[in-house]
């Protein structure tokens, strides 16, 4: 909160860009694809999509925090091994 308010930003702000990520390893969990994406650039989020059972579905969703590094993790990241599985990566269409 205190970063988005010190850049004049909504204290609720996670970032400009919502990124799709799919073909996640079962077995990846959130650090694993916020460690991938941190590497890029600063992060606001990471959500991975689970079912009734907490089991992770195989997709997600990465909030970058500004435009350039949003592109940048879509260029870098899409068809990277991640935890044994090639991971696609781009805008989310919400």
């Amino acid at each position: 909160i205190n970063v988005n308010l010190k850049e004049g930003k909504p204290a609720g702000f996670m970032g400009d860009v919502k990124i799709y990520v799919g073909n996640i390893a079962f077995e990846c969990h959130e650090d694993d694809i916020l460690a991938e994406f941190s590497r890029i650039g600063p992060v606001g989020d990471v959500s991975l999509v689970r079912d009734e059972e907490g089991r992770i579905r195989g997709f997600g969703f990465v909030t970058m925090r500004s435009k350039e590094d949003g592109q940048k993790a879509i260029d870098a990241l899409d068809g990277m091994p991640v935890r044994g599985r090639k991971i696609a990566v781009r805008e989310s269409n919400n």
